[in-house]
Order: C-alpha cells, then structure tokens, then sequence
C-alpha cells in the first residue's frame, strides 16, 4: 500500500500516483454525504475527545511531534481528495493550522493550502471555511463573539452543526494555544504528521 507521510501544508503539494496517471492534490473537500464536524460538540463525551485531541497537539507543538493516525480518501482526476476517513482530524488541523497564521501573522502569500480546504456539507459550512480564511481577528477578543459580530456573518449560521462546532473548537484551539510562541513555525516544521492513503490503493471498489 502506498502510505505516505504528510502534514497539512506539505500534502497539497504532493504527486499521488504513477505516471500516465499521476496528479497533483490540490483540493480537500469534505462531501455532503459526510457528517457534520462533531469535534466542537458540548456533550461530556466530545469534550473528552477533544480536550484529548487538543492536549496531544499541544504536546506535539511544545514538546515531541506526533503523527497522526490513517487518512484515507479518493483523489479525482482533477487533483481534488474527498475524505473517506479523516474528516474530524482534518478539520481541526484546518482550523489549527488558520489559528496559528492569524496569531503569528503569517503572510496571505504562505496561505494559498488553506483556501483548498472546503466543506459541502451545506453551502453555509462551504462559505464558513471560506470566510474563515479571509478573516483577521483582533488579538484580545473571543474567536467565536468576534465572527458571530461580523457583517459576512449571517444569524442563520449559527443554526449549521458545523459551523458551531468550528466555532467552540477554535476558541479551544484559542485559549490552549494563545500562549505557545513559534506556533506557525513548528507546524510548518512538522511538528504534526499523518499517514495519507488513496482509496484505489486499498484494493477497493467503488
């Protein structure tokens, strides 16, 4: 099987596949037949999940980097990944990974991977993701009240699973990362990794 080892920046600029029919990854879309992004939901049970989550990519930030369990998704012709398994660990690297640019104001130049992360679950969590990107908070507010308070930020929204589970993960990403210096950089450095495997790889049929 042909796993390979990735971070979130690196694997958009990977070649997946052998010549004629190599391609390049340039998108990740999550499918509407996908569930909501569940990793911000307030029962007891997420929220030891995700402060598990949170904690060992603290560690891995802080500390010792981790890799990450399998990913596993289909690449089109067209270069575009849909996830089979991963959807949870992606997002919140997404959103980790859009935290650390704004709190170490990365330049809109290194940040053309995080506009090749969407959703279609909704065309309310696919315009999220892409407002997110284009979004600069101010440093000393609540992630979450900031964006709710935002003009391109409907009322309706706050009714999508989605987006109001992005939107308690970041303020935890907020309040666990606020104090970690270099953030941007020992992400860029690796400090995160997963194992990537195309479906076609595994033997399956469609």
């Amino acid at each position: 099987m042909a796993t390979t080892l990735h971070s979130f920046i690196d694997i958009f600029d990977t070649v997946f596949g052998e010549e004629p029919d190599a391609v390049q990854l340039k998108k990740i879309v999550i499918p509407i037949i996908q569930r909501d992004y569940a990793q911000g939901r307030s029962d007891k049970d997420v929220l030891r999940v995700r402060s598990r989550f949170l904690d060992a990519l603290y560690e891995a930030v802080t500390e010792k980097p981790i890799t990450l369990d399998f990913v596993y998704g289909d690449i089109d012709a067209f270069g575009t990944m849909t996830p089979l398994d991963g959807q949870q660990r992606l997002t919140t690297l997404f959103l980790l990974h859009w935290y650390a640019s704004r709190k170490d104001r990365v330049p809109d130049s290194e940040l053309q991977f995080l506009t090749q992360f969407g959703y279609e679950t909704r065309y309310s969590a696919r315009d999220f993701c892409t407002e997110l990107v284009r979004f600069r908070p101010s440093s000393d507010k609540k992630l979450s009240e900031e964006m709710i308070n935002q003009a391109w930020f409907p009322l309706d929204w706050q009714k999508d699973p989605t987006i109001g589970s992005m939107l308690v993960m970041l303020d935890a990403i907020q309040e666990k990362f606020s104090g970690v210096g270099g953030l941007w950089d020992r992400l860029k450095n690796r400090a995160i990794t997963f194992y990537f495997l195309p479906i076609k790889d595994m033997g399956l049929t469609d």
